[in-house]
């Protein structure tokens, strides 16, 4: 049962992140740096949380890392293998985890991996 219920958001948070990437990329006043940056799964500075969701998926909504702030919201995601980015709603264990830090207006501002 538990099985079938993260298997059903995973489905979820995939539509979800598929939405998100339509409406980001059909911004056709979205600057070029950006659009490559998601084409070619990369952050660049000064990325709004849509852009960064197009480029990256969700964040892993259950890992300690990815938490609201009023300063400016801070994002988990965890990296298994060389190119395989897996978010907490996909599976939780020990991995490389990368932190995207966003300003109070929603803009990336740096990430690190502590």
């Amino acid at each position: 049962m538990m099985l079938m219920s993260a298997i059903a958001l995973q489905g979820c948070g995939v539509a979800r992140e598929h939405r998100i990437r339509q409406e980001v990329l059909a911004d056709a006043s979205m600057p070029e740096e950006i659009r490559r940056a998601i084409d070619q799964k990369e952050l660049v500075v000064g990325m709004t949380r849509e852009q960064v969701i197009a480029s990256w998926g969700l964040p892993c909504k259950w890992c300690f890392g990815t938490r609201k702030s009023p300063g400016g919201d801070t994002w988990e995601y965890n990296l298994f293998g060389s190119d395989l980015w897996v978010t907490g709603s996909d599976f939780i264990g020990s991995a490389t985890a990368i932190y995207l830090y966003f300003d109070r207006h929603g803009l990336l501002k740096h990430w690190s991996n502590k």
